[in-house]
């Protein structure tokens, strides 16, 4: 039996940036609906209680904005691999918590090329895989890297394109 080799492609060092924006964004929303509710504690003279909470709260919020604007990011694109075979699609990622995922080529049922407004502000692309049980997907793409590998598994995969 042949051994698999480990994926080697990585996702685009942009998208360290992108993960940082959203992040940040997650944190001002956090930030934001803390504050309202301190507001009407302290307005309307509610229980001691949800001042520690609400204290507490802000605490965790503050440590995980250090993980997923600090650290997070740079490990994603750190441990993230794929790679587009003959036979099929792999994805590795994680480095404590390690999922390694093989798609058969033959199960693929359809390729989406995906762009939000943070991903497009990088010019980044995130791939859609769908088989018939699943959605796969490969985030932080250059535009000539995700149509790249678009291509490649529509080509493997004997996708036809819709025309409209």
């Amino acid at each position: 039996m042949e051994s698999i080799q480990a994926p080697g492609n990585r996702i685009s060092k942009s998208y360290i940036r992108v993960q940082r924006i959203a992040g940040a964004l997650w944190l001002a929303g956090e930030v934001f609906v803390l504050a309202i509710i301190y507001l009407l504690a302290r307005n309307f003279h509610w229980y001691a209680w949800i001042d520690w909470f609400l204290y507490g709260l802000g605490a965790v919020s503050v440590l995980y904005a250090v993980w997923s604007i600090g650290l997070a990011p740079m490990l994603m694109q750190r441990y993230w691999r794929y790679d587009v075979g003959e036979e099929f699609i792999q994805l590795q990622h994680g480095r404590l918590i390690r999922s390694n995922q093989l798609i058969p080529l033959t199960k693929v049922q359809y390729v989406e090329l995906g762009q939000g407004p943070l991903l497009r502000s990088q010019n980044l692309f995130r791939i859609e895989i769908g088989t018939m049980g699943s959605q796969h997907v490969i985030p932080g793409l250059s535009e000539q890297e995700a149509y790249r590998v678009r291509e490649r598994i529509a080509e493997l995969a004997r996708i036809k394109e819709v025309e409209e």
